[in-house]
């Protein structure tokens, strides 16, 4: 889907991208099969956070597409996500898209065993502070697994201890 990402593709054409190459691999769109999704990826476009339904939206220049695609393949589920940006790309949609993918990173580099949450969110807060932008606190990072959204929930920000 990444690569077809283009003015003037509908987001229900780059779904349909993605369905097919989830059937070559012989894995199923998670989304449908646990929440009965009506698309088989979840596709948003600028101000739509995430989990977009894919329809007759027309891609322009300079939108930024999240491209959330959770499949199903023996019983295990993975799930990935990423920004694109439509070209031409402006200088702050670039920014924002190295955050996110810095933030993650920052994120993940803090995950270990005995690794407290609390530490993970910070370093994915700090990064995202550090650039200027903000965090969707009602949305987490979670475990993965038999389904979708599994223990534990990760925060991307430093949630205080519990006793």
């Amino acid at each position: 889907m990444k690569g077809a990402v283009r003015p003037g593709i509908s987001t229900r054409e780059l779904d349909n991208i993605g369905a097919e190459i989830i059937r070559q691999h012989g894995a199923r769109s998670a989304p449908k099969l646990v929440y009965k999704f009506p698309g088989e990826n979840c596709i948003s476009v600028n101000d739509e956070i995430v989990h977009g339904v894919p329809g007759c939206r027309i891609l322009d220049p300079g939108d930024l597409v999240k491209l959330d695609v959770t499949v199903e393949l023996d019983g295990y589920m993975a799930d990935a996500c990423e920004t694109v940006a439509v070209p031409p790309i402006k200088r702050e949609q670039q920014r924002l898209i190295d955050c996110a993918k810095n933030s993650f990173h920052a994120g993940f580099a803090k995950v270990r065993p005995g690794a407290r949450v609390y530490e993970i969110g910070e370093a994915i807060q700090k990064e995202v502070a550090r650039e200027g932008f903000s965090i969707v606190r009602e949305l987490s990072g979670h475990g993965i697994g038999r389904t979708i959204h599994e223990a534990p929930t990760i925060p991307n920000y430093p949630t205080p201890p519990t006793c």
